[in-house]
């Protein structure tokens, strides 16, 4: 990712806040300091006051999980361990905020994703077709939670620098990285 000098010092000024499994936190913050950013703050799903100073939360919902973030003032990015890949739902403050409180959110993401492709006939999907039984048996994977970190810091990276981003309903999509 080629960034100017002016890009880099937002990024370095940029208040990210993390929320998700010990797993994806380790990955994220390698991700993240990777990129420039300076301010990382993981805080408790349940910590609303710790999100006053942030400008962009990136929250993984593991398997049965629903979105815990409540704040709608800033970008929320939304990463998902899809076993054999890794997604990104982006929710940006004016946004559409309903699909936050499904009860299994990343089913409910990877069911929703896998059916646009199909709909829309995207090419390379079809991985996230056969994950669908993993995904709703719970199954996680390591690599694929490195991939959705990968994805997310450069979606934070892409906010902090005011770059376009995809966001709901549009989302991100990738095969595992490794």
């Amino acid at each position: 990712m080629n960034m100017t000098s002016e890009e880099e010092r937002r990024i370095a000024d940029c208040r990210i806040a993390v929320v998700g499994a010990d797993e994806f936190i380790d990955s994220i913050k390698t991700e993240l300091q990777l990129l420039g950013f300076k301010s990382i703050q993981i805080i408790s799903p349940f910590d609303e006051e710790a999100t006053i100073n942030i400008d962009v939360i990136a929250e993984i919902v593991n398997e049965g999980g629903s979105c815990m973030s409540k704040v709608t003032d800033i970008p929320l990015i939304l990463p998902f361990d899809f076993v054999n890949g890794a997604g990104a739902i982006v929710v940006m403050p004016d946004d559409e905020r309903n699909m936050l409180g499904k009860p299994d959110l990343r089913l409910w993401a990877a069911t929703y994703m896998a059916g646009y492709c199909a709909f829309w006939n995207v090419d390379g999907c079809e991985w996230l077709r056969d994950s669908l039984s993993d995904i709703k048996n719970g199954v996680t994977n390591d690599v694929a939670l490195k991939t959705a970190a990968h994805i997310c810091a450069r979606i934070a990276a892409n906010i902090a620098v005011g770059r376009e981003v995809k966001h709901f309903p549009r989302f991100y999509l990738c095969k595992n990285l490794e």
